[in-house]
């Protein structure tokens, strides 16, 4: 596949066919249900290999000025394609390899200038409007399910580290409602589980949690997902003095977040694999 021929076509039809306006539509919003169909339409059948040459070809074409397109028409055109590809990749698969894969490319374009390409920071916006997930970026949504697979590979590129308020996905995650429609039992044990999981993850990288803001939520008349919530969180995180060895480890991803190497530059210390993997929130 050519690197970036999957948007150069949908580009050509979508400026070749005049659409039909409906009342109150304006612009992107005519064309924007064409380019969610093309482009998942091409996303359900990728694989992964195939879905990381798309993310290369989304990439050049986002970043080449001089294919002759009308400066607002592109980035119409990148804002669509990048609610699109994150809205697929956590929302209608929520595969932890596609998530990976995604990160993966877009490690380089974490402190870009050009935030249109920095995809992972950038929130939901709607797809057929109106939408639930408006103003929501993966890691908010990720910590609202409680997937904990996915949750762990945001945490380990550094994801929670950037937030201005990190307390704020812990309060999502503990309470954020579940769906309605779960009656499954073995399914709420599933979301309960996920729950504890996600503390700990996020007991990895803080070094600081906020006991008197969740016991605030509870003050105003909201209930923890779990009852026993305080036994997951260490007590060398909001009691005790913390640990030397989870200050070390914070530090250093710290530097390496730094310099946009986080989590591949862990590999390339000169640590034995254990520490490799603590620094990588494995344990």
């Amino acid at each position: 596949m050519e690197n970036n021929f999957v948007f150069l076509d949908l580009v050509s039809r979508v400026i070749r066919r005049v659409l039909f306006r409906f009342p109150g539509q304006v612009g992107c919003q005519r064309y924007e249900p064409r380019i969610y169909r093309t482009l998942v339409h091409f996303l359900r059948k990728a694989t992964l290999q195939e879905f990381e040459v798309f993310l290369s070809g989304y990439v050049h074409f986002a970043r080449n000025t001089s294919l002759g397109l009308d400066r607002r028409f592109h980035l119409e055109f990148i804002q669509i394609c990048n609610n699109v590809i994150l809205h697929w990749v956590f929302v209608q698969k929520g595969n932890p390899d596609l998530v990976r894969t995604l990160m993966e490319k877009m490690l380089g374009l974490m402190q870009e200038s050009n935030v249109n390409l920095a995809l992972i920071w950038r929130p939901f916006t709607p797809v057929y409007s109106p939408s639930r997930l408006e103003g929501v970026t993966p890691l908010l949504y990720v910590a609202q399910i409680r997937q904990s697979s996915i949750l762990k590979i945001l945490l380990q590129y550094g994801l929670l580290e950037r937030e201005r308020c990190p307390m704020h996905i812990l309060l999502t995650i503990l309470f954020y409602p579940p769906s309605p429609h779960i009656l499954d039992e073995l399914y709420y044990r599933n979301i309960i589980d996920d729950t504890k999981d996600c503390i700990a993850l996020c007991a990895r990288v803080l070094t600081r949690i906020s006991v008197s803001d969740v016991e605030t939520q509870i003050d105003f008349g909201r209930d923890p997902l779990i009852a026993d919530w305080k036994d997951y969180i260490p007590v060398t995180r909001y009691r005790d003095p913390c640990e030397l060895s989870h200050l070390c480890r914070a530090t250093i991803r710290w530097c390496l977040l730094g310099r946009i190497n986080l989590p591949k530059g862990i590999r390339e210390l000169p640590l034995p694999p254990a520490l490799q993997r603590f620094l990588n929130l494995e344990s």
